[in-house]
């Protein structure tokens, strides 16, 4: 079984705690700092998970498509607009697989939800998919790894306890493969639980040239969401393209 088809589910959410809604909020901002969405734009929120960015963009005024292959976090999403009042459609698929066709204004992809499969055309797949997604002049933002940053601040070993649950996690870097890869082994009342994480590390260049092929003009990368430019000292890696 593909890593990703395992490893997104409650724990995820209990490892992951600290990205929360305020930190939605505030990526959000980014978002319409950086690219200015139209009143009621269709956004597609491309690996959306419990739907913390989905639901803060339904709750601006913005037509909300959440897509994730996880149905136990697609669950959760549903019931949180549900309980916010807010009406917002929620898709469960895989990234290679967006439907719909000259549709999309925005294209959203928060949190290294990109560079997950092992073929690279898989991944160039994704961006082909979201293309014919957008609209022309459609805007995708992509939000993944800066591979220098990773390289050289790389904590290999951690044990925390993180929601009541003993958390070990074990990093390291496949120089063959050009991956960063995860194991999260999480130890409750003496039963264990691992899973694996595994992302690619695309250079900016290795993605603009993507980018080019699906045919997106890759326009400014900034190097976290207070908006700085992007460098190789930049923890986060955020490319906006826009559809030609």
């Amino acid at each position: 079984m593909e890593w990703f088809k395992r490893s997104f589910g409650s724990d995820y959410l209990k490892v992951y705690a600290h990205r929360d809604a305020e930190e939605a909020r505030q990526q959000i901002d980014f978002l319409e700092e950086k690219i200015h969405p139209a009143a009621g734009a269709k956004i597609l929120d491309l690996c959306c998970g419990s739907g913390r960015h989905a639901i803060e963009m339904a709750r601006r005024g913005y037509n909300v498509v959440g897509q994730d292959i996880s149905q136990e976090l697609l669950d959760i999403a549903r019931r949180d607009a549900d309980e916010s009042g807010l009406a917002l459609q929620f898709i469960e698929k895989d990234m290679r697989e967006i439907p719909f066709k000259n549709e999309i204004d925005i294209v959203v992809n928060f949190f290294t939800s990109f560079g997950y499969f092992e073929d690279h055309n898989d991944d160039q797949a994704v961006l082909n998919a979201v293309s014919e997604a957008l609209k022309a002049g459609g805007r995708l933002l992509l939000d993944h790894i800066n591979p220098d940053f990773v390289c050289a601040s790389l904590v290999r070993n951690e044990t925390r306890t993180i929601s009541g649950l003993e958390v070990c996690q074990e990093r390291w870097i496949d120089e063959g493969r050009q991956r960063v890869e995860k194991r999260l082994t999480i130890i409750e009342e003496g039963k264990t639980r691992t899973y694996l994480e595994s992302v690619k590390m695309y250079k900016r260049e290795e993605i603009a040239v993507m980018l080019e092929k699906a045919g997106l003009r890759i326009g400014e990368t900034y190097g976290d969401f207070s908006g700085a430019r992007f460098s190789k000292d930049s923890p986060r890696m955020i490319v906006i393209a826009e559809k030609a």
